[in-house]
């Protein structure tokens, strides 16, 4: 009896390291660009499940797809808590990449490095970034900006 106690005194116990899925961080001084470039990773990933539509419909030019964010643990050193990111018109945005022949990896890649602020303003005080490979200018946009841009789009596209 007291062979099987030592036998079980001296068996070892293996420690496992719990493996936690890759996620991307969007690390970034400004929260608001931490948001932006989870917003770009989210939003072209997302679509990427989508059909393209043969030709594409009025409504299209004026839908947008909102998603809220409860960030209780995940990467909170660099993301708030709460967020919301609108994309606006993501169909006519992804047609026009294509048209352009601008990948969408390649355009993920590049606005979801952090993207640098440009020194001057422009005259409406709007906050204006260039992204990391200077292919983009990233510019915020008041709420009668987003009404002139649903009206333009069509008239451009």
């Amino acid at each position: 009896m007291s062979s099987v106690m030592e036998s079980l005194a001296s068996t070892k116990t293996k420690r496992f390291k719990v493996k936690h899925p890759k996620r991307k961080l969007f690390r970034s001084n400004d929260p608001l660009l931490s948001v932006f470039m989870w917003g770009v990773n989210h939003c072209v990933k997302e679509l990427q499940h989508v059909n393209v539509p043969v030709m594409l419909m009025p409504d299209d030019f004026r839908s947008y797809s909102k998603v809220k964010i409860d960030n209780h643990s995940f990467n909170k050193e660099n993301l708030p808590s709460h967020f919301k990111v609108k994309e606006y018109c993501p169909i006519v945005f992804r047609n026009l990449r294509e048209r352009f022949g601008i990948d969408d990896a390649d355009f993920v890649n590049s606005l979801t490095k952090s993207p640098k602020p440009m020194e001057n303003p422009g005259k409406s005080g709007a906050k204006f970034h260039i992204s990391a490979d200077k292919l983009y200018v990233i510019k915020t946009l008041t709420s009668e900006e987003v009404e002139e841009m649903h009206s333009l789009l069509k008239q451009y596209h």
